[in-house]
């Protein structure tokens, strides 16, 4: 018999049919809320935001522990669809922002598809999280309709309670063009300099199209971000117009506290 640790997300899949069996549940249902439970009294969160009496949102959380740092790991958000684009989602993260720093967390971070120009505008836009970290294939495998088929890489968003980047005033160079042709030797050779970098307007769509370009973008971006995030360079911005873009800029000497990057 041999015991080691699991962390590939593959691998921890093969966990579902144990827990199944060894606790005979027929749905994960009830495993869920028992996570989350044991979440929030562990020194989690668990946020609901409720219209007329019912619950239309929800944020929970959890203490994360890396490199010697505790911070706030804000695993999932999310409001029913009918209320989508209502500002509950936006309402729920200040209300996670505020309990972090009102409960001793200077940093808040979560993941989300680097792709997705609507949670790029949410996060680092509108709540002003910065990213430093491109996380290949995070989730391993996932069987939804938005990851359904396609490598599932993660951007790290950080949120740092008490530190804000002001907007650039300066044109970036870009990496790459509207129509995602991208020149690799641009982030080679990045130097001093802001950077952009367009995603595309609906990953989504250009998924469901044409599976082959959507794959090709995902890589090529994949490479920009992590050639420039291990050059010193951080996402401390996104525009929507005149196309979807990230804007990067050299933070090597950023404060002490930041330097470490918790999560390459």
């Amino acid at each position: 018999m041999d015991i080691k640790t699991v962390s590939d997300p593959d691998e921890i899949r093969k966990i579902l049919p144990v827990i199944r069996s060894a606790w005979g549940f027929e749905t994960m249902e009830s495993l869920v809320k028992d996570m989350v439970a044991a979440m929030r009294f562990h020194g989690g969160l668990v946020l609901g935001a409720y219209n007329n009496g019912e619950m239309v949102g929800m944020s929970f959380s959890f203490p994360g522990f890396r490199k010697g740092k505790t911070y706030l790991y804000s695993h999932m958000t999310g409001v029913v669809k009918d209320s989508k684009y209502s500002g509950i989602g936006y309402e729920l993260k200040q209300a996670q922002i505020r309990w972090a720093k009102e409960n001793g967390y200077d940093l808040v971070a979560w993941t989300f598809d680097p792709m997705m120009s609507l949670n790029a505008n949410f996060n680092i836009g509108k709540l002003g999280a910065v990213s430093r970290t491109y996380l290949r294939n995070f989730y391993g495998e996932m069987e939804d309709q938005l990851n359904r088929g396609m490598r599932t890489d993660r951007l790290v968003a950080e949120l740092w309670v008490n530190f804000r980047i002001d907007a650039p005033a300066d044109k970036p160079l870009f990496l790459n063009t509207p129509e995602m042709d991208f020149d690799r030797n641009l982030a080679e050779n990045a130097k001093g300099k802001m950077l952009g970098l367009y995603i595309p307007e609906d990953f989504v769509a250009m998924k469901l199209s044409d599976m082959k370009s959507a794959m090709r973008v995902r890589e090529e971006s994949c490479y920009m971000l992590e050639t420039v995030f291990k050059k010193g360079y951080w996402i401390t911005d996104y525009r929507r117009k005149p196309r979807p873009h990230y804007i990067m800029r050299n933070l090597t000497g950023i404060d002490d506290e930041m330097k470490k990057n918790l999560f390459y």
